[in-house]
């Protein structure tokens, strides 16, 4: 473990540098979109941070406890606004996020090196992951990817590196859920995949017993278990994870998205629909955020029932904007994300022969898992590219990086 001391460390602090100095260029307190994503979790830790509790500021119910958006991020934001009092809030979330970001390029280069990846080539794919422009982008704008990202890197390192750590893994991709709702659905799909295949099930008997896989299953879930308790207590409804769901539904399954090409596929705010009343005024006349989740998800559930024959033409939509790297509006800094993320694809379907025999099973299952996961989640609700950069292509790094020390073994004639 000493030895795997020094690469994570420089990769973290290299990361750490020129993330910072990215982030400088941009405008540390250059302001979000107001209501947007990322301007609502840092409201939320100005919130927390000044002992109001867990409210959006910039909600429709400022005053009440909020239980739409998932409190990982916000915490980490409210967090970083004490250790920095003098900082904007926008600073303290987009330097929040420099941090994580070269945390989750260092883990993922101790990944690489307990995956049996060289030193040289674990520290370019921590690198790798750690100045992706399209993670780099999502620390600017300060959005709550970052910090899912790091922590799926730490739980799979745990995962990978010892038996032993089985619990402390469960407990860290746990918290993953607390970023991303639809995560709490991949411990019990790995479970799943794991007894279904023939070679999966032994190595996971064998490893670690099917009564310690289970335990660590519902181990994984006890930190969304707290938050939906915490939310009952407010709503009365159990068991309830975030009330966006309604609104991602409806949003993501609509006229203007199955027909306007602009927006085909993805998904739009409801205000954007013709005849749709506007979501402020809507949520004054529900009274409540649970009720206006339950609005939009019945209008979603009404559209799809009603557009059967709209839906394969939307699914394609969708699946096109998640997976094919072809930016929708041509600007040279999307052309060069996109770029990267083919690269990706090219390198980890050229590489497969070579590093798919030697790749530890368990890794690949928990891929799959994820996956599986986001692709039911596409289906669903909407495709876009960030969403597939943290559940898929980041977790083609270790896989190139195996494939490359292979090839180079081969090409050595060693």
């Amino acid at each position: 473990m000493r030895a795997n001391l020094a690469p994570c460390s420089l990769v973290f602090f290299i990361s750490l540098i020129i993330l910072g100095g990215v982030t400088v260029a941009w405008g540390p307190s250059k302001k979000f979109d107001p209501g947007g994503d990322a301007d609502q979790y840092m409201a939320i830790g100005q919130s927390l941070k000044s002992g109001n509790g867990f409210k959006n500021l910039v909600g429709p119910w400022p005053n009440l406890s909020d239980y739409s958006r998932m409190p990982g991020w916000p915490a980490i934001i409210s967090i970083a606004l004490r250790l920095a009092p003098g900082a904007t809030p926008e600073a303290a979330s987009r330097f929040s996020n420099v941090v994580c970001l070269s945390l989750a390029g260092a883990f993922f280069c101790l990944l690489c090196r307990f995956l049996g990846v060289g030193t040289t080539l674990s520290e370019a794919a921590g690198l790798s992951v750690s100045l992706s422009p399209s993670l780099v982008y999502l620390s600017v704008e300060g959005l709550s990817e970052i910090i899912f990202v790091m922590i799926l890197a730490m739980g799979v390192t745990a995962l990978i590196a010892s038996r032993r750590l089985l619990w402390l893994a469960a407990i860290i991709l746990g918290t993953a859920t607390l970023v991303r709702t639809n995560f709490i659905l991949v411990p019990p799909v790995f479970l799943a995949l794991a007894l279904l295949m023939r070679a999966p099930r032994a190595e996971l008997l064998t490893r670690v017993g099917l009564r310690c896989a289970i335990l660590a299953c519902a181990l994984a879930t006890a930190p969304a278990l707290l938050w939906t308790i915490r939310n009952a207590e407010i709503t009365g409804r159990f068991p309830l994870l975030s009330s966006t769901e309604g609104e991602s539904l409806y949003g993501a399954n609509n006229d203007v998205v199955a027909n306007n090409l602009e927006y085909w596929g993805y998904w739009v705010m409801p205000d954007y629909i013709p005849g749709e009343t506007p979501k402020l005024k809507l949520a004054h006349q529900l009274g409540c955020d649970l009720a206006l989740n339950d609005y939009y998800h019945r209008k979603g559930v009404a559209w799809i029932r009603n557009n059967v024959g709209a839906l394969p033409r939307l699914e394609v939509g969708k699946f096109v904007r998640a997976f094919v790297p072809i930016p929708w509006k041509p600007r040279l800094e999307s052309y060069v994300v996109f770029f990267c993320r083919f690269l990706l694809y090219v390198l980890w379907v050229a590489l497969l022969p070579l590093w798919f025999p030697k790749m530890n099973r368990t890794y690949l299952l928990f891929c799959l898992a994820m996956a599986v996961i986001h692709l039911i989640t596409t289906t669903l609700y909407y495709g876009l590219y960030r969403f597939t950069h943290c559940y898929i292509e980041i977790f083609l790094v270790p896989c190139i990086a195996l494939g490359l020390q292979q090839w180079g073994t081969k090409r050595a004639g060693i």
